[in-house]
């Protein structure tokens, strides 16, 4: 039986999976939005940062059947998030040429603030010795 005070937290995974597996490649490879790409377009920089949130994806598909043993994982998720959406948002601010990133790619700031808040609720719950 699935303990109710990890369904927040599951939740908040699927939609790192569902983001890095297929939202976040769609939005870069396509520039949906807009605010997706770093001027001048370079075709390897998206490979690159694709490849990333497709292994986050694939890596937060494995971690939602068991969160808490994946905290740190998860942890590196928030906080790679904080890192990646607080240095779009200084540039954003601070260039007007990237001012399509406040509607693009600093979003992901809230991403990494949902999965903290419910990730520390669900620790603060747990008991350290029955991880599910």
């Amino acid at each position: 039986m699935q303990s109710p005070t990890l369904l927040p937290l599951k939740s908040a995974i699927w939609a790192w999976v569902v983001m890095g597996l297929v939202g976040i490649p769609a939005l870069v490879f396509f520039d949906l939005f807009g605010g997706w790409r770093w001027p001048p377009y370079n075709a390897i920089y998206d490979q690159m940062i694709v490849s990333i949130y497709v292994t986050a994806g694939f890596c937060a598909l494995r971690a939602v059947r068991q969160p808490l043993r994946h905290a740190s994982f998860l942890w590196f998720l928030v906080w790679s998030s904080f890192a990646h959406g607080g240095v779009m948002l200084f540039h954003a601010l601070h260039d007007p040429t990237h001012r399509g990133h406040l509607v693009g790619d600093v979003w992901i700031l809230a991403g990494g603030l949902t999965l903290a808040v419910t990730l520390r609720q669900a620790e603060r719950v747990a008991p350290r010795t029955a991880l599910e």
